[in-house]
C-alpha cells in the first residue's frame, strides 16, 4: 500500500474557523463600503438641499451665510466636543491602582 499523498509544503488545509473568519472579514468590508457610499450620497443631498442664504445673528452683529456652512461647522464642532468630552471622562474615571 502506498502512503497517503502529502500536501505541498506550506499549504495547510483551511479550518472551518479560519474560513469563517475570512468570509466574515470580507462581509464586514462590503458592509463598510455600503455605509461609506450611503454617507457620501446623503452628504451630497444635504449640500444640494441647503444652498440658500440665511441671516446669522451674533452678539455683536449679523451676517449672511449659506445654510450648509452652518450645518458643517456645527457638525464638526459637535464631533470635536464629543471627542474631547470622552477623553476627559475616560481620563478622570481611569483606575489609578493602589497608592
Amino acid at each position: 500500500m502506498s502512503e497517503p499523498e502529502k500536501e505541498a509544503p506550506g499549504l495547510e488545509a483551511e479550518s472551518r474557523l479560519r474560513r469563517g473568519m475570512r468570509y466574515s472579514h470580507r462581509t464586514g468590508l462590503y458592509a463598510s463600503l455600503v455605509v461609506a457610499i450611503a454617507t457620501i450620497v446623503l452628504l451630497i443631498l444635504l449640500i444640494a438641499q441647503n444652498t440658500r442664504r440665511v441671516k446669522v445673528d451674533y452678539v455683536v452683529g449679523t451676517s449672511q451665510t449659506r445654510l450648509i456652512w452652518l450645518v458643517i461647522v456645527s457638525a464638526i464642532t459637535g464631533w470635536v466636543l464629543g471627542i474631547v468630552t470622552a477623553f476627559l471622562i475616560r481620563r478622570r474615571t481611569r483606575w489609578r491602582g493602589p497608592t
